[in-house]
This record gives C-alpha cells, structure tokens and sequence, in this order.
C-alpha cells in the first residue's frame, strides 16, 4: 500500500513546489502594498491629524522605513518560522486569526460545494437519458436563469425569504460547530444556499453534457446489447469515464466559492476569510492581508494539485508523473 501511494506522494510534491515562485511573487507584492499607498501606510493608518513623531514611530515598529525588498526578506524570514506577525489594531498573531478564519469559511465553501454535486449531478445524469424531454428543457431553462444571478442578488432574494418573510432562518451572525451544532446548522443553511444557486446551475450543466457525450460511445452500445438496465449502465457505464471533467469544474469552482465568500461573508456578518480580508484592506493590515493571500495561493496550488492526481484515481490509464 505504501509503494502505491508513493507515486502520488511524489507528483503532489512536485506541484506544491511549483508554486512557491507565484507563493514569492503575490507576496512580495503584497509587501510593497505599502509604498503604493498615498502618503505613506503609517499616515494612511494613523489619519491626517497625526504628528510627524507618531509616523516615524509606527514606520520604525513595522518596518515602512525600509525599502520593500528589506522587508520583504524579514516578513519571510518570520514566516518560515512559522510567524506571519500580528494584527495591527488588537496585535494578536495573525496565523491564529487566519486560521480560526478559515475554518468558517472552508466550512461553508466545503458545504456548498457538496451540496450542489449532491443536487446537480444526479439530475444530470437523469435528464442525460431523457434528453429532449419536457423536464430536461425546462432544467435546462431553470439552469441557464440561475447562472445569470449575480451572488449579491440571490443573497439578497434569499435572506428576504427566509429571515424576513418566513422568519425559518437567522439572517446574520455565525455560531461554531463545536459551541451548538444545531446552531451552526441554521447559521450554515443561507450562505450555502446562496452560494449554491450558482453552483447546481453550472454543475447541472457542464455534468449533463458530458453524460450525453458518454451515452454516444460504443461501449455503451455494447452495454445496451447486453441487456443491461439504463439505471445500471448510467451509474456503472456513464458516470465514472465523465467524472475527469466534473472534477475539473470542482477545482475550477474554487475561485467562485472563494469570491463569493466576500459577498455572503460580508451581508451575512459571517467571521470568515471573505469577512476578514475586507475588514483587514480597509484598517490598512497589511500583515493581515499579506498571510490571506498566502493563503489563497496555497488552496489554489493544492487544489489544482489535486484535481491533477484525481485524474489519476478514477482513470487508471493516465499516468501519475
């Protein structure tokens, strides 16, 4: 068993190590946020009323009297040692914030992402051996109308609906798991929902259209010869050789769930990554900032990373490399 995962192992490290030059580069960047700001970052956190004493002082604390690449080289050299800083208003340690953070948020995105391979996928597969019909065209017509809604619109229809109208869900805050599951669940249902209008529309439709293009090869023909039911052949015969690109749009749907955590994140009051890198951009936290894109890459790179090895899981002819 472990010679078999050894393969695996190996590929997954050679993609990680891949993105360390986009890891450098998005966060060197972010370190010369700073020098982009008018003025100065220490007058831009301080106010206009500011006495010269106090900007020298918080540039000398934080480093914004050296050139970008000076700190640049002590950020990471902090962050290799597993300190990314503190937040600049309460000074707590940012990887501690980031990551209470980011457990809401991959929460809900992990939610929503089942969610709607749980609802979208088994409707395509069903409309895929019924294409044509009444139903299909009107999936397909309910499909195309969801993905023309923008996240905000549906956060704001759907919040009306059920915090307002029938009052079935509460309409901000958040509760963790482990402090009241049940809690967690109510707080858990809208931002998914809201997330998820979008994603069954776009998984419903890339997932049937590779199901009709299964259906069209001969070994399907083959399978019918044999008498094999169409339940059977669809969940035996269709769905795995089409999973290669419902995995693709997984990972591609990451950065959809990511952006639209800003939006649900930010109308719901939801403490997550969304939630926080706003609230960070907006108190000029540039070590908060710069340990949240640090993160984005990372999700982004193993994503991607994974849904290369995933290729290989569900089709053993392709090749692990």
């Amino acid at each position: 068993m472990h010679s078999s995962a050894t393969p695996y192992l190996k590929a997954l490290g050679t993609r990680l190590l891949a993105g360390i030059p986009v890891l450098l580069l998005v966060t060197f960047a972010a370190t010369a946020l700073s020098d982009l700001m008018a003025g100065s970052a220490a007058q831009a956190i301080l106010g206009e009323f500011a006495t010269p004493e106090q900007i020298a002082q918080l540039n000398a604390a934080y480093g914004y009297d050296l050139p970008a690449w000076q700190r640049y080289l002590r950020w990471l050299g902090n962050a290799l040692q597993g300190d990314l800083g503190h937040t600049l208003y309460s000074q707590q340690p940012v990887a501690q914030v980031l990551f209470d953070r980011a457990l809401v948020t991959f929460e809900i995105a992990f939610a929503a992402m089942i969610f709607s391979l749980a609802v979208a996928v088994p409707l395509a597969l069903a409309m895929a051996a019924r294409a044509g019909g009444r139903l299909d065209s009107a999936l397909r017509f309910a499909a195309s109308a969801m993905l023309a809604v923008p996240t905000f619109v549906s956060v704001v229809v759907l919040s009306l609906l059920f915090s307002i109208f029938l009052r079935w869900l509460p309409a901000t805050g958040w509760v963790p798991f482990f402090d009241d599951p049940l809690g967690n669940l109510r707080h858990l249902i809208l931002p998914v929902m809201c997330l998820s209008v979008h994603q069954v529309a776009y998984f419903f439709r890339v997932a049937r259209n590779e199901f009709l293009a299964t259906l069209q090869q001969d070994f399907i023909a083959s399978a019918r010869a044999k008498g094999f039911s169409t339940r059977y052949i669809l969940w035996h015969h269709v769905l795995r050789p089409s999973l290669p690109q419902v995995l693709t749009v997984m990972g591609l749907s990451m950065t959809y769930l990511l952006g639209g955590s800003f939006i649900v994140e930010s109308f719901f009051a939801i403490p997550g990554i969304g939630w926080t890198v706003l609230s960070a951009v907006q108190d000029h936290d540039l070590a908060m900032v710069q340990a949240i894109l640090v993160l984005t890459v990372l999700i982004f790179v193993l994503v991607f990373a994974l849904v290369d090895l995933g290729y290989a899981l569900i089709d053993p002819r392709v090749e692990v490399k």
